[in-house]
């Protein structure tokens, strides 16, 4: 029904609020560790690879009369194409779950260590579960609305956090950039790639979308520019605050590299520190990556039993392997980190740009074949 759609806006900042987290939490350290002080540089390409991606695929839901990234996948809807469509919507089940169950545990362990250390990190994957068990049983509207609000909020605060720090800005830590570092540069753009990655879980909510209309694909492109943009400029400011003021060298070996800046951070030159409430706002954000990556759960298991509103079914089970799986990795910051370099980046590359585009190209193709 339509009261119970988003808007294209609110499906992009619940995006972009989602991508906050691991922006903060990994991508920092990464770039340093693979760009050096030029690492800055491969926030134009990356946020220019995904602009590119998100204007392709809108323009080819528009052209393709397709609802959504399953439908891209299925083609023509003729038998074999289902099949693949159901393999591929597996596939990406256990992609959305193992990244559920790593930033559950990401999250319990960063806040553990950084508010109470003697609580065991398994109490706040429950009590941050059985707030996303309520969300998900409720409409999708509901919690986009409060995730727009939340993002302005947080880009906000990361902006403050910038004015702040900027006096203690050295560019010698992020200049000069030469030819010599372009291997570097395009190596770290893969980093927030990999964070980019999580727009696709989004692509399989499309028909969720109250203006998902043929015509009105024009302001998903738009929207896909104004994302690549806040991006690009998000990404510039926590760059600015920890490699431009720490440099490469001591952030390569700080795990949580923002948050480190934000203890530096007074209020008014005051003793009272903005650590714990730029904290509660990034749980806002964990809650939103892993709401969305629910909610993109569970839109596929929708088309294995015929209707997304059966799914709540589902909903129980996947609260619980969301759990065993933050509980049985053994997964601190260095271990997240590493996790996430070794794994996480190849893969979400893979799955969130890598195999949605042989989807678009193969449709594409397909009607280009059917109309000769």
């Amino acid at each position: 029904m339509q009261n119970k759609k988003i808007t294209t806006n609110q499906a992009l900042t619940l995006f972009l609020l989602a991508s906050f987290s691991p922006l903060i939490s990994l991508v920092a350290v990464l770039t340093a560790r693979y760009g050096g002080r030029a690492g800055w540089v491969a926030a134009f390409i990356s946020c220019g690879v995904f602009c590119g991606f998100a204007i392709l695929a809108g323009q080819c839901f528009r052209r393709n009369r397709a609802k959504d990234l399953y439908e891209i996948f299925q083609g023509r809807k003729s038998r074999p194409a289902k099949y693949t469509a159901k393999i591929i919507a597996l596939l990406y089940m256990a992609w959305l779950l193992a990244l559920a169950g790593y930033y559950l545990r990401a999250f319990s362990e960063r806040f553990a260590g950084a508010i109470m250390p003697g609580v065991p990190a398994e109490f706040f994957a429950i009590s941050l579960l059985a707030l996303i068990y309520v969300i998900i049983g409720g409409k999708l509207q509901a919690f986009a609305i409060m995730s727009e609000k939340f993002f302005y909020v947080v880009l906000v605060a990361i902006a403050i956090i910038f004015l702040v720090q900027l006096p203690k800005i050295s560019p010698e830590n992020f200049l000069p950039v030469t030819i010599h570092d372009s291997p570097a540069i395009l190596k770290a753009a893969l980093p927030s790639l990999a964070v980019f990655a999580y727009f696709t879980p989004l692509l399989f909510l499309m028909g969720d979308v109250a203006d998902n209309e043929r015509e009105n694909f024009r302001k998903f492109k738009k929207g896909g520019l104004y994302a690549a943009v806040v991006l690009l400029i998000a990404s510039l400011m926590i760059f600015a605050v920890t490699v431009g003021v720490f440099g490469s060298g001591f952030i390569q070996k700080t795990p949580q590299p923002f948050l480190t800046s934000v203890k530096t951070v007074g209020v008014l030159d005051s003793l009272e520190r903005l650590e714990s409430l730029f904290l509660l706002l990034w749980v806002v954000t964990d809650l939103a990556l892993i709401v969305m990556l629910m909610y993109a759960f569970l839109k596929l298991a929708g088309y294995f039993c015929g209707d997304f509103d059966k799914t709540i079914v589902f909903k129980t089970p996947l609260i619980l392997g969301v759990y065993v799986l933050a509980t049985s990795l053994e997964c601190g910051t260095h271990e997240a980190e590493r996790l996430f370099e070794r794994v996480g980046v190849p893969l979400n590359v893979f799955m969130g740009f890598v195999l949605p585009l042989i989807g678009m190209s193969v449709w594409c193709f397909r009607g280009r074949v059917k109309k000769f």
